[in-house]
């Protein structure tokens, strides 16, 4: 193609070579700058950490506008204020003061975190890196780089707890097999070895002292289903199977159902059982747990006490639970004992006062459920002088 001459060339060609003025420089100069400015607010308005810049006496004079999508604040409701004061959470004032003197004193400091407060009334976890620029005359503050590490902490105190769950499931573990190499072991011994003697003597048509065999067997076989009874429940606690179904309930009802299953074994020690109980005891409660915990601390009683002796039953309406109390005047426990009673990893077992063998894993499943209840259970015991077993469950 063939390019025609054009008057105007000589203009364009000069306009190309021609040098820029002063003022068109200047403004050239200045939108670059801008240009520059815009970018630089944009990425501090899109970042993920926020950027703070305070005086030497902690007073924040700029936030980048990130603080919006961290804090829900705006920057201009951040500054100008007593941020410590105001926006840190009580407990992390001391530690962030500390840390911004160091920053002060050693012209650095690395991850320091603290709960900010969130707009929306939350506290979120941030974690600031600062540096000392006070001195330098273009900038004359100090610079904190601050992230949120709300997720991260969320994350870090699931894995503490699930550490701790952990252990404490070791624990469990480590207790049910030692239940079934020694609690289990005995009963089943006497069954086998008692089944034994019971078949050679009928093969040999000696009927002397079957019954006796007979009963030692039973017994055996009521402490084995006993104890896997409560091996079972205690392990679905555990895991989470025990279905809470609380409803409004007659306390007194259930104590004296309780009560009548345990007359025999009270009778067969000669032990007396007196309940003081007011006519009504509504609580709101899972009546099959409660059920249980009066078992198990009754039990307990008949279990440690001597031949002979007594067991009081009562309940107490307070203002917003009513607390129910099993005492005895048996052979009671000494403090270290008491201290270890519901602790898995300590549980406490002794034998009763006729050689009534035990586990420990009642009185824990009793204190599982009265927790599940929002209630407390305790001892009060002196060695022999018996002992009181109180718990509490709400009555509304």
């Amino acid at each position: 193609m063939q390019i025609e001459k054009s008057e105007y060339l000589p203009t364009i060609i000069q306009s190309m070579t021609k040098k820029p003025t002063y003022k068109e420089l200047e403004k050239q100069l200045k939108d670059l700058k801008e240009g520059r400015e815009e970018i630089f607010k944009q990425l501090l308005k899109k970042s993920f950490d926020m950027i703070v810049l305070l005086n030497s006496n902690g007073n924040q004079h700029y936030v980048s506008e990130s603080s919006k999508n961290i804090l829900g604040f705006r920057p201009e409701e951040l500054t100008n204020i007593p941020v410590i004061e105001k926006m840190i959470h009580p407990d992390d004032r001391e530690k962030t003061m500390l840390a911004f003197r160091d920053i002060l004193e050693n012209s650095a400091n690395g991850g320091t975190q603290y709960r900010h407060l969130h707009k929306n009334g939350s506290w979120v976890y941030l974690e600031a890196f600062g540096t000392n620029q006070i001195d330098n005359p273009l900038i004359k503050s100090v610079i904190l780089n601050v992230r949120d590490i709300t997720e991260r902490k969320k994350t870090e105190q699931l894995l503490k707890a699930n550490e701790t769950r952990l252990k404490e499931l070791n624990a469990i573990k480590d207790r049910i097999f030692s239940i079934i190499a020694h609690d289990l072991k005995s009963p089943f011994n006497s069954i086998y070895g008692f089944s034994n003697l019971l078949t050679g003597k009928i093969e040999k048509k000696d009927f002397d002292g079957l019954e006796k065999y007979a009963t030692i067997i039973q017994n055996s076989s009521k402490k084995a289903v006993d104890l896997l009874t409560s091996l079972i429940e205690w392990s679905r606690s555990q895991t989470g199977r025990n279905k809470f179904n609380p409803e409004y309930v007659e306390l007194g009802s259930i104590i004296n159902e309780v009560t009548d299953l345990f007359k025999d074994s009270a009778s067969q020690k000669s032990i007396t059982i007196f309940k003081d109980l007011p006519l009504k005891i509504p609580v709101i409660a899972d009546k099959a747990m409660i059920g249980c915990v009066l078992r198990n601390l009754l039990s307990n009683a008949i279990k440690f006490t001597h031949a002979g002796g007594e067991i009081s039953i009562g309940a107490n309406q307070q203002e917003t639970e009513i607390q129910v109390s099993i005492a005895d005047n048996g052979v009671g426990m000494k403090k270290e004992a008491i201290n270890n009673l519901f602790q898995i990893e300590k549980s406490y077992s002794t034998l009763g006062t006729q050689q009534e063998v035990g586990t420990g894993l009642g009185l824990l499943l009793c204190k599982e459920f009265i927790e599940m209840h929002n209630g407390k259970i305790w001892v009060v015991s002196e060695l022999g002088n018996g002992s009181v077993f109180n718990f509490t469950v709400p009555f509304k």
